[in-house]
Order: structure tokens, then C-alpha cells, then sequence
């Protein structure tokens, strides 16, 4: 299948150029001209966003992520970021977050479990080579909330890795926000934050393999509550910034997949054949529209906003939903090759046809 879909991408990147090192360093790491000038500029890049959080003074780097010209610059700038906060040193610590993804569903607003179950992950844990140092992880005394998590600045968590007690001082003056599942059916994405010596950095994005499943029972059985139904999703442990990234990603996968085989089973349920319309919006979305694939039997539209940031690859999210319609055998498929408009409503399958674009599914005619 052609992993390059043609849909045009709708983020609004600046257009100004203004004087600022750390773009430039992140730009020649774009395009590099050496190996030396590669070196050079990775060391010049990552030498200056340390001094920055060091003095406590990092309105350039802001500057420079707020005005990245690119995807590429901008994930430079943010994983030279994630380099600098890791523990570089037996003197400082290193944070790190598991991502919990719940899918729930629940007739009315229930409050869920917040304490992390230390002592059962690391039971599941116990036959990797790094769990001695997983029993010596200092735990948060709750859960974190992905909003809560998302609003610790890159001083904050500079500051905070520099010795253990600067680490237990920073955890314990983290907000404790009540956790619930909401009425309806939600997607939300917790996370369980720690810090530990050095010795746990092997421990970071390891591939959860045969421990996936006993780790998903262990949250299971730890946020199992009356009046709720529950799938729990728990990702492999990461660095902080590294966890949100990945958490908020696949919530936001898990959320669409959820969206997706609803949308599919209303549509069947009526009898009738499923067409999908995939569209770039303007302002930085992509649209899933789910229908009727004929026109005569078209229903309600529905669809599926995907705000994207700017690390988003769009070409992954677009083959993950297309692998997902393929797995629903929905073949009725109309990816647009031209943005639709704010106001614009998206087009339903039937409409699409007439317009620019073709089938995901099929090779591209030219």
C-alpha cells in the first residue's frame, strides 16, 4: 500500500525569519553539510538550551519552538529538549512517566482510583535486567492528569532533576487532580511519574512485549470501579516530555479507532454500505467523515476532528486510520488532495467523488 497520501498538510508554520541561534543550529541539522558541522552544531545546539534552563532565562528557546519553520526543525528543538533534561551525571536524577490510556465508559461521572500500584508493576517488571532499579523509583502520590502534566515547564523540570531532594520537593508540590471517568464513553490518558538514579535510563521506551498484557491487567484490577467499563492501554516507561508526546498520541488514536467502529456499526445497522471522506482542514485538522456510501441512503454525517501538532507525521496518522478501515473492510474510501475551508462542511462520500482526490486503497492513477 503507497504510504505517501497526497493530503496536504494545513499547519500554520511562520513565515518571518527573525535572528535566533537555536533555529539556525536546528536548521543546519536539517540540511547538514559535514559530519563535522553536524557534531558541531548538535553540541552548539544542545550546549545553549542547558545554559538557558541553567540561568533560568529561556525566552529564546520559546521564541524558537513558537517559530520552527518545520515539523523537522521544530522535533529537533523538542528531542535536543528531552536530551537535556535526562540525568547526565550520578548526582541528578531521572524523571520518568508511565502512560496510562483509559477508555471508558460510564452512565454518569464516576471518580476513579489515583495511586499508582508501585508494588504490582514492579512484580511485572521483576524478570527484565533493570528491575532492581525499578523497586528504587520514587513514586508521585497520585496519578497525574495529562493537563497537569503538560503545564510543568522545561525550567521546572530542569530545576527538579538536579538532586533527589529537589526531586521529592518537586513531587510533593505537584497538584492532585480527581480523576474520573465521564458520562458517555471518553478517552483520557493518566500518567505515573517517578524519578530514580541514573541506573533506570535502560528502563526508558523498552518494548513492553510479554509484559504488555499482565502490566494491562495490573492497571485493570487497580482502576476496576463500580459503574464503569474499562480498557486500559499502558504504554512502555518513558521520560516525561517523551510520555506526553506519546500518551496524547495515542489518546487521540485510541479516541478515533472508538469514533471509527461506532461510526461503522450505525451505519450497518441500517443495512448499508460505509463511505469515508479523508480531508485536510485549514487551521492544522484532519477530517474522517463517515456515510452512506450512496447518496440515496445517505444519514447524519459524522466526523472525526484530528487537531494535529507540530511533531505529527501526517502520513502515519492517515495509514493508521486506513489500516483500521481495512480491518472493517470499509473499501468505499475518498482521500481529497485540496484543503476544505474552516466553514466548509466536509464533503460526504457521494459529494467527494466529483472532487480532486482518490482511493487510499488503490494505487494513485496520474
Amino acid at each position: 500500500m503507497n504510504t505517501s497520501y497526497c493530503l496536504p498538510d494545513t499547519r500554520a508554520y511562520p513565515t518571518d525569519h527573525i535572528k535566533n541561534e537555536l533555529l539556525l543550529h536546528a536548521a543546519s541539522l536539517v540540511t547538514p553539510t559535514s559530519k563535522a558541522q553536524t557534531t558541531l552544531a548538535r553540541e552548539s545546539l544542545q550546549a545553549e538550551i542547558t545554559r538557558m534552563l541553567a540561568q533560568n532565562n529561556y525566552t529564546n528557546l520559546s521564541v524558537a519552538l513558537a517559530m520552527a519553520a518545520n515539523c523537522d526543525i521544530y522535533n529537533i528543538l523538542w528531542d535536543t529538549l528531552e536530551a537535556v533534561l535526562q540525568a547526565h551525571n550520578q548526582t541528578e536524577v531521572q524523571w520518568l512517566a508511565l502512560p496510562v490510556i483509559v477508555v471508558g465508559g460510564a452512565k454518569e461521572n464516576i471518580r476513579l482510583p489515583d495511586t499508582i500500584p508501585a508494588t504490582a508493576i514492579a512484580e511485572t517488571f521483576k524478570n527484565q535486567p533493570w528491575s532492581e532499579s525499578w523497586n528504587k523509583i520514587h513514586w508521585a502520590a497520585h496519578l497525574i492528569s495529562d493537563t497537569a502534566l503538560t503545564h510543568i515547564k522545561a525550567n521546572q523540570w530542569f530545576a527538579a532533576k538536579q538532586n533527589p531532594q529537589l526531586a521529592t520537593d518537586f513531587l510533593n508540590q505537584l497538584p492532585h487532580t480527581p480523576l474520573s471517568v465521564e458520562s458517555g464513553q471518553s478517552v483520557q490518558a493518566f500518567y505515573a511519574l517517578g524519578f530514580a538514579s541514573t541506573d533506570i535510563r535502560p528502563a526508558l521506551n523498552c518494548n513492553l512485549a510479554d509484559t504488555a498484557l499482565p502490566l494491562m491487567q495490573v492497571w485493570h484490577t487497580h482502576l476496576a470501579t463500580t459503574g464503569t467499563t474499562l480498557f486500559i492501554n499502558p504504554l512502555s516507561p518513558q521520560s516525561p516530555l517523551s510520555a506526553l508526546r506519546t500518551g496524547n498520541a495515542m489518546r487521540l488514536r485510541m479516541a478515533c479507532d472508538v469514533f471509527t467502529t461506532n461510526a461503522i456499526r450505525t451505519i450497518r445497522l441500517q443495512s448499508l454500505r460505509v463511505g469515508v471522506v479523508i480531508a485536510a482542514q485549514e487551521g492544522g485538522k484532519i477530517l474522517f467523515g463517515f456515510n452512506a456510501a450512496d447518496s440515496a441512503f445517505e444519514l447524519q454525517p459524522q466526523t472525526f476532528h484530528w487537531p494535529l501538532t507540530q511533531a505529527d507525521n501526517i502520513d502515519s496518522i492517515v495509514q493508521n486510520f486506513i489500516d483500521l478501515l481495512a480491518e472493517c473492510q470499509v473499501e468505499n474510501i475518498r482521500l481529497l488532495h485540496e484543503p476544505i475551508s474552516i466553514q466548509t462542511q466536509l464533503p460526504s462520500y457521494a459529494q467527494s467523488i466529483s472532487m480532486i482526490g482518490h482511493n487510499p486503497l488503490f494505487s494513485r492513477s496520474h
